[in-house]
């Protein structure tokens, strides 16, 4: 197997890593949700000229975009970048990783052929089956595309199974029911919230079940997002989308997908995350 990244050091407690590993260090923290310059050169432990060095690149090269300002104490601001959706194509990946992709793929296939023809098996034992399989193949493929491939997954369980049971003509009726049905089948403990925002006020998933996944969350975080983006999809087409997952309390976090209607985008600068 020839990867022109060399293999990832895994470990939650972020140690220094060579100078050769920088950029896979960057790709991999961008897959999971934005940082700031500043957060990645603590994090990798890097100077920040290295840092603006990848930055510079990635973002010209189309792998990498901007997501928002981070305010910080004393009124300080930074700008906050995170790794392009579906950009699989420009990420050097390894050359085992089709090989893995196509047998998830056709176990995908098995369990969604299950899961809309059998009715007696619970809809959650379907979804929890297929998870296992792809964590057990997601372990032959490069890191830095798990959170991509799960949230791809997830998408298009929300086409497939969510987005047909809902005819409402009002939007929180449907988003309410989406989030009672998600709970009832064991999917997730999803709360819908109207945001605070002053301007283009929508709404905001909250998920409240969680797998006790590491600080920068996992990929089943990735997966949430994919289900709520194919409902939405699957029922209103291109008019919502969700934007980056936000993090919500101390002790107790949360996941939060703010939702927004994509003809009244805000600026990146308009984007707050405290």
């Amino acid at each position: 197997m020839k990867v022109k990244f060399n293999k990832a050091i895994d470990s939650s407690k972020h140690p220094r890593v060579p100078k050769g590993r920088v950029r896979e260090n960057i790709l991999n923290l961008f897959s999971q949700q934005p940082y700031s310059l500043t957060d990645l050169s603590r994090i990798i432990k890097v100077s920040k000229p290295t840092i603006s060095y990848h930055l510079s690149d990635l973002l010209k090269n189309g792998i990498i975009e901007m997501s928002g300002i981070k305010t910080g104490k004393g009124g300080f601001r930074s700008k906050l970048f995170v790794l392009k959706y579906n950009n699989n194509s420009k990420l050097i990946i390894s050359s085992n990783d089709s090989h893995y992709l196509e047998l998830l793929s056709g176990i995908f296939e098995e369990s969604k052929l299950e899961w809309t023809t059998n009715n007696k098996n619970e809809l959650v034992v379907n979804i929890q089956i297929f998870l296992y399989h792809a964590f057990r193949l997601l372990r032959n493929i490069t890191k830095t595309r798990h959170h991509d491939i799960l949230r791809g997954y997830g998408v298009r369980v929300g086409k497939e199974i969510t987005g047909k049971n809902f005819n409402s003509k009002n939007l929180k009726e449907n988003l309410t029911d989406f989030c009672n049905y998600l709970e009832k089948n064991n999917i997730s403990n999803m709360k819908l919230m109207l945001s605070d925002e002053a301007y283009h006020p929508t709404y905001r998933f909250q998920c409240l079940g969680c797998f006790q996944a590491r600080e920068n969350g996992g990929p089943i975080c990735s997966f949430t997002r994919g289900i709520i983006e194919g409902f939405l999809n699957n029922k209103y087409g291109n008019r919502y989308e969700i934007r980056e997952r936000q993090n919500q309390g101390t002790i107790y976090e949360s996941c939060v997908y703010p939702m927004r209607r994509t003809k009244k985008r805000a600026r990146p600068e308009a984007i707050n995350f405290g």
